[in-house]
């Protein structure tokens, strides 16, 4: 059977290491290197997951998450995601070369930090029961409703339900907006993801320092508190940062920088100090706290500065200054210039 490498995660370092037997399908687990990161790998052969009925799939998404909470416990990881299978350990080592800087920029940004999965639940018969006994205008209806018989109800019927579903949804998102702000202040980014029954109220993925986990343990104390007998809470973590790493493999490092470069509105060739002040600057216009509706674009925002400070980084780490960098004058002081034109940009971070 034909045989490949599972990717499981990337970490920093590229030291010998293994973590035995506990890889899909029992399999050892170690390390495949590339400049100063690493992927965390096992052999395995070659499966189509999407063929697999849900037992088998269950198995092995346990597998791969088991293998990354190991990890987790000794490295920073950016996790990969469930199946990717390369063909051999060269291929494994290109993954790397190609993503790169997408791997190490995403290192930078979960180190110190873990995942953790904020879910609530309510009772909507529970909410309606409360409103028709505080909302005057829903009592009112429904007492209207119950003096009207067969055809002559219906009018009202509906406006009570239209009503009813208009207060619910406005209760709905108070909670929501309300256990939202209640975290901020424990977490660094968040994102909402899909509720999984028709009772849950929010399932929301946190990303926190992992020496914050106390305070989000307080922070979950007091909601209980606050909504005894309305909500119901839980949270999972630490996990790996499974939400808050996008890995695109199918772009090189050239298309990536180029787009935040563009997003930045910066020239070919910059200084630290330019994409900085661009940052700041698109961050003053963007930033939700000012204008509603802008979370999305101030977190490519955000992305895009990681991305193009790591670059410059890496450049004054691995590459050939005299291809990369330039030192121009202005005023007294001397300023050190990055370049991110196609050539420089393949030849500093590929290795041909």
């Amino acid at each position: 059977m034909e045989e490949g490498k599972y990717i499981y995660c990337i970490i920093q370092g590229n030291e010998n290491r293994s973590w035995g037997q506990i890889g899909i399908n029992n399999q050892k687990v170690n390390l495949v290197h590339y400049k100063d990161i690493s992927a965390v790998v096992s052999n395995t052969p070659v499966i189509n997951f999407d063929r697999l009925d849900k037992e088998e799939l269950v198995k092995y998404v346990a597998s791969h998450q088991e293998v990354n909470e190991k990890a987790m416990k000794e490295y920073d990881v950016v996790p990969m995601t469930f199946g990717i299978i390369a063909p051999s350990v060269s291929e494994v080592a290109r993954i790397l070369e190609k993503a790169y800087l997408q791997f190490k920029t995403a290192l930078k940004n979960i180190t110190g930090k873990a995942e953790f999965v904020v879910q609530v639940w309510w009772n909507p018969q529970k909410i309606l029961e409360e409103l028709a006994n505080t909302n005057p205008e829903i009592r009112r209806l429904k007492q209207e409703v119950a003096l009207k018989v067969n055809i002559l109800g219906i009018p009202t019927r509906l406006k009570l339900g239209k009503l009813i579903q208009k207060e619910t949804e406005i209760q709905r998102q108070t909670f929501i907006n309300d256990v939202q702000a209640l975290l901020r202040d424990v977490s660094l980014d968040s994102t909402s993801n899909k509720l999984i029954d028709k009772e849950m109220l929010a399932n929301l993925s946190l990303l926190i320092e992992k020496a914050k986990e106390s305070e989000l343990d307080k922070k979950m104390q007091e909601l209980g508190k606050k909504y005894e007998g309305k909500l119901r809470f839980k949270y999972i973590g630490p996990m790996p940062s499974y939400s808050f790493v996008k890995i695109n493999l199918g772009l090189g490092n050239f298309e990536l920088l180029n787009e935040a470069r563009k997003l930045l509105g910066l020239a070919e060739e910059v200084s630290f100090d330019e994409i900085k002040r661009a940052y700041y600057e698109l961050s003053h216009r963007y930033h939700p706290d000012r204008f509603q509706g802008n979370e999305e674009q101030m977190k490519k925002i955000a992305q895009a500065h990681r991305l193009l400070e790591n670059y410059c980084e890496s450049c004054d780490e691995f590459s050939p200054s005299q291809i990369l960098r330039s030192k121009t004058w202005e005023g007294k002081g001397k300023i050190e210039k990055y370049s991110l034109k196609k050539e420089d940009v393949e030849n500093s971070i590929m290795i041909k």
